[in-house]
């Protein structure tokens, strides 16, 4: 048994591959997964267009409110529960996620690069996917730290097999650990 609260909430900037992990520990690890943006689609239709229908603030109060019910539904106890990558930004998710299990997927360009490069579907990417990612990342990356209480390396060339067995490790850990970049596990 993990010694760890569940559910755990992945963070990370877009297209770090916070879905992809989530989906991997649910089949391998026997837990949950819900993807917070899939249950907005589902509800509101395709993001970019509730995006453009509504604006930024309604859709991150969506989102809010989305983010809210996945982690207060008992089912979801045993489970992985990944965020958009600007859900934490948001002042009505952040008390959210306080004395949760936050994990967050730490990447750089290069790793997301071939996952955006030309990509036209994600409004906050536009006009050049490649420079706002790196913006976007930078504004965000204190806050993605601050809201942590692990930290994995999501860098390239690891694969999500290792990303996943990293948190699942983690998990059983019954303090605070963060797995630096060479994925050795300090305790805080």
């Amino acid at each position: 048994m993990r010694h760890a609260p569940l559910p755990v909430v992945l963070i990370g900037p877009m297209a770090a591959g916070k879905s992809h992990v989530a989906r991997h520990m649910a089949s391998h690890y026997g837990l949950r997964h819900v993807d917070t943006d899939r249950l907005i689609v589902s509800r509101h239709g395709p993001i970019p267009e509730l995006f453009r229908a509504r604006g930024e603030a309604e859709f991150r109060r969506v989102e809010a409110e989305v983010v809210a019910e996945a982690l207060d539904d008992p089912q979801n106890r045993e489970c992985v529960i990944s965020l958009g990558g600007g859900a934490p930004m948001s002042p009505l998710v952040q008390p959210l996620l306080s004395g949760r299990m936050v994990a967050y997927l730490e990447v750089d360009l290069d790793t997301v690069r071939p996952r955006i490069r030309g990509n036209t579907t994600r409004p906050m990417l536009q006009p050049d996917p490649e420079v706002r990612w790196s913006q976007i990342l930078d504004e965000r990356r204190e806050t993605f730290e601050r809201l942590a209480t692990i930290r994995l390396d999501g860098r390239a060339p690891r694969s999500v097999a290792q990303i996943a067995h990293d948190l699942y490790a983690a998990l059983g850990e019954p303090q605070t650990s963060v797995l630096t970049a060479r994925g050795k596990e300090h305790t805080a």
